[in-house]
């Protein structure tokens, strides 16, 4: 009944006014990133780049509502800016919205997930063990590209998970848009593209790694060999999800209250700056510092690849 009561309480106009007013400050804040990421100054250039850093991942934020079609509720308002969203963060739109509804659907599921690792443990040669436990170890930021790429940029998967030719032309549109517009910056700009953005793009990947791999892994899902296989329930996800608890002010203002993962797998459709408004589930809730800690004492492959019931470690 409260969700019901919610979603006749769902006004898009209002919605509307408020991703308007958001997405203006996102703009500004990214110009005024841009324009220090300029400097001259050693100084005011690394505080624009670190600014800029942290821009894109309230974009890659944004992009996420935009997709719900929640932030923005008129499809073709949310097209736009997804696609404004994506240069920022990489994430070419049509593709991450098709993709993260499936993993919505079947969250719990990691036969069904499309964000799942294809590969399974069994399938990791010496090599990619000893690359995932060193990058895991010391920092490198290899897990949020990695993901991109297998998932949302390649079009060879998105064929095989969504064959319809419109999904096809969709999802080419993303990923070639975001490449036509590089190229364009890059030719025009040259070496200044990439003063302003190079060191800001790897600070973002640094950043999203942990943020990333917090949400799902080394957490158990369904077993298909004993459970009938159906799309669990949005207000079932949360023992699926992690949600990584914050100071309030950096839940708010830079994280846009997505930290709040597993109440927004039970109410997909609530927009970022709602969620506070709702109740948090009980499961899988852990302070920031103690995930880092434990998740960094584990091998990277363990974390990945493996759940509590295998390694008897709880996140």
């Amino acid at each position: 009944m409260e969700v019901k009561n919610e979603l006749n309480q769902f006004n898009p106009y209002r919605n509307t006014f408020y991703s308007s007013i958001i997405l203006t400050w996102q703009l500004c804040f990214s110009s005024f990133a841009i324009y220090l990421s300029l400097s001259e100054n050693l100084l005011i250039w690394f505080i624009g780049q670190n600014l800029l850093a942290i821009n894109m991942l309230q974009w890659f934020f944004i992009e996420h509502d935009l997709g719900h079609h929640g932030f923005m509720p008129f499809k073709k308002g949310s097209a736009f800016f997804g696609h404004v969203a994506s240069l920022f963060c990489l994430l070419p739109y049509y593709p991450w919205q098709q993709v993260h509804h499936a993993h919505h659907k079947w969250t719990g599921w990691r036969e069904k997930d499309p964000t799942m690792p294809e590969i399974t443990f069994e399938q990791l040669s010496k090599v990619q063990i000893k690359l995932i436990n060193f990058c895991w170890k010391y920092w490198v930021p290899i897990f949020a590209i990695s993901f991109a790429l297998q998932t949302f940029w390649n079009l060879k998967r998105l064929k095989r998970l969504f064959p319809d030719f419109k999904s096809q032309m969709k999802h080419a549109l993303s990923v070639f848009f975001i490449l036509f517009v590089f190229v364009g910056l890059i030719s025009y700009f040259g070496t200044v593209f990439f003063k302003c953005w190079l060191l800001a793009i790897f600070l973002f990947f640094f950043i999203s790694d942990p943020i990333l791999l917090s949400q799902h892994t080394h957490l158990d899902y369904h077993d298909i060999e004993i459970t009938p296989l159906k799309p669990v329930r949005y207000i079932e996800q949360s023992i699926f999800c992690r949600s990584v608890v914050f100071p309030k002010w950096v839940e708010r203002y830079v994280l846009y209250n997505t930290s709040k993962h597993g109440l927004h797998h039970q109410y997909p459709w609530v927009t970022f700056y709602d969620l506070p408004k709702w109740k948090d589930p009980e499961d899988n809730y852990i302070d920031w510092r103690e995930w880092l800690k434990i998740a960094k004492n584990m091998p990277g492959h363990e974390m990945i690849f493996h759940s509590t019931k295998h390694t008897g470690i709880r996140l």
